[in-house]
């Protein structure tokens, strides 16, 4: 192939799989600066939990209603506690972690909420993490969140009911020890967007589910 014949190619370049005979080579190394990814790891978690509230339009409430879960605005977090090393560069990690911002809702009066406190709880993992790297658990998620009433009980003086819940957390624990690195990469310069078109191509599938 002529000199000619690889600029024409290299021009047409686009985002997307390279074509049967093979993408052309790149025209400049780069360097940019990422969050590499040394190791990354999920775990799916139970959490039981029992909560005593009190409730002031409970209406028809019944033991084994459903009460229902707010997760808009609910979040996990963590915090390494301690790293030591076990070798060939992997490190046993310990993370203690939150739940916030989770909610449940009197189903009798939604405009009734009450925060449901989760205990924190602490994870202890083996993972590459070497020095200079951090653990991140952002992509955590709550998967499904199952409360019902266990027991009802008339507040003294007649101020509303003392009700006992017990939940059912499950959350998806997704840890990734990242460092902010510079790579030397291969590239084709700088993308240029092409114009839309009605019926785009093959779409590139989603990421995979990563807890069931």
């Amino acid at each position: 192939m002529s000199s000619d014949e690889v600029k024409t190619k290299q021009i047409n370049v686009s985002p997307g799989e390279c074509p049967p005979e093979g993408c052309p080579p790149p025209v400049r190394i780069e360097c940019i600066v990422v969050d590499k990814v040394y190791d990354s790891c999920f775990q799916r978690e139970s959490l039981p939990l029992e909560k005593i509230c009190v409730m002031v339009d409970t209406d028809s409430f019944a033991p084994g209603e459903i009460v229902p879960c707010i997760l808009d605005n609910a979040a996990i977090s963590c915090t390494e506690i301690e790293r030591t090393p076990r070798g060939n560069g992997f490190f046993e990690v310990v993370l203690a972690f939150n739940i916030n911002n989770l909610m449940i809702q009197n189903p009798n009066n939604p405009q009734e909420s009450l925060p449901l406190e989760v205990t924190p709880f602490i994870k202890t993992l083996t993972l590459c993490c070497p020095e200079g790297t951090y653990v991140d658990c952002s992509e955590s998620t709550i998967i499904r969140c199952i409360c019902i009433v266990k027991s009802i009980t008339p507040v003294e003086g007649g101020f509303g009911f003392q009700v006992i819940i017990v939940c059912q957390i499950a959350v998806c624990l997704v840890f990734k020890c990242i460092s902010r690195v510079q790579l030397l990469v291969p590239s084709y310069g700088f993308c240029v967007p092409a114009p839309c078109i009605a019926l785009p191509g093959v779409c590139p599938p989603a990421p995979p589910a990563q807890c069931f």
